[in-house]
């Protein structure tokens, strides 16, 4: 089957799978979406915000289509992942991204919200400089165990190398009730660099769980 795999770009036709992905992946095996729970969104109403904001492809952070890889096998959708190079553009993601969200969520939906921004602020590891950031990494369910995310970081390394040769971390954030995809990043030789976690349990009202691991590969 995978005689027929293709890792491609992706283009602006592939925004829903994309979503989908971002979608899938935040939910990290429970029903929680965290933009769904933070701005009080239904998930098509938030669908329907990631489509608009998808579409103005603003590089350097996790909600641009261009910045992910997509794995077709026989012309079906397999895979995705997001990825980037931190502060490329001089501009930290997390202020891309909040810029962007706060253009496209509901005014009253972001009021509402704020004062839950503290405690999910105590739990945010911030992205290093001059890192590659890997997001939102998912695969279909029928095409798991075939190796495709490992493909997909591998390519979206090759990329980024030939762009920046400067670089010589890759990171990722698997959160800490996800132990299968932390084994499979260590088998792909990314390290635990610490966690961060929290008693609160009011955070799962918010979040699919109470932390994430940092973790990371060195390039060569």
């Amino acid at each position: 089957m995978l005689s027929d795999l293709i890792i491609r770009k992706a283009a602006i036709k592939d925004i829903d799978f994309i979503i989908t992905a971002i979608f899938e992946a935040e939910k990290s095996f429970t029903d929680t979406i965290s933009f769904c729970k933070i701005f009080s969104l239904t998930e098509e109403e938030l669908f329907s915000i990631f489509q608009k904001i998808l579409v103005e492809n603003i590089t350097g952070q996790e909600l641009c289509y261009s910045d992910y890889l997509i794995a077709e096998i026989g012309e079906e959708y397999a895979a995705a992942c997001g990825a980037w190079i931190e502060e490329a553009n001089d501009v930290p993601s997390a202020i891309l991204k909040a810029d962007i969200l706060f253009g496209f969520i509901p005014h009253e939906k972001i009021i509402e919200a704020k004062h839950r921004f503290p405690a999910l602020q105590k739990l945010n590891i911030e992205r290093e400089k001059d890192t590659l950031q890997i997001v939102y990494a998912y695969v279909k369910e029928k095409f798991r165990g075939k190796g495709l995310v490992g493909m997909l970081i591998n390519e979206h390394i090759r990329i980024q190398k030939e762009l920046f040769p400067h670089i010589k971390k890759v990171q990722l954030r698997p959160t800490i009730t996800n132990a299968s995809a932390f084994r499979a990043y260590n088998k792909l030789g990314f390290e635990l660099v610490y966690e961060r976690s929290t008693d609160n349990a009011d955070v799962l009202e918010y979040l699919p769980a109470r932390g994430k691991f940092l973790m990371e590969k060195i390039l060569p």
